[in-house]
């Protein structure tokens, strides 16, 4: 099993895996912290191919099940365990497809007050 941090960016290649079997990609929480999980499919360019590409809670899967959201654990648990896991298929990749990006975000829940 190969562990990436975060930032770390490194080709697949590198990776010595077979690109005909499914990858999957675990999240594993390290605070108390609530977070929203994404990955998205990047063109040559680095931009979003198209919103269909972008797979999240609300959207689960990419058009031909490329990218798949197979868990997700929005709240914090004390046991820190998995908060989201993805399968990608990179065979079933077009040739559009040059790169995939893994995003975090924190969520801030705001108060709004009423005097």
């Amino acid at each position: 099993m190969n562990h990436l941090t975060i930032g770390q960016r490194l080709p697949l290649s590198n990776l010595a895996i077979d690109d005909t079997a499914p990858i999957m990609l675990k999240f594993t929480r390290q605070s108390p912290i609530e977070m929203d999980i994404s990955c998205f499919a990047l063109d040559a360019a680095g931009k979003l191919i198209n919103d269909d590409y972008m797979v999240f809670y609300n959207q689960l899967t990419s058009p031909c099940g490329q990218i798949k959201l197979t868990h997700y654990e929005s709240q914090p648990t004390a046991n820190k365990g998995i908060q989201a896991e993805f399968e990608v298929n990179l065979s079933k990749f077009s040739t559009n497809v040059d790169s995939f990006f893994l995003s975090y975000q924190l969520v801030h829940h705001s108060i709004e007050l009423n005097r």
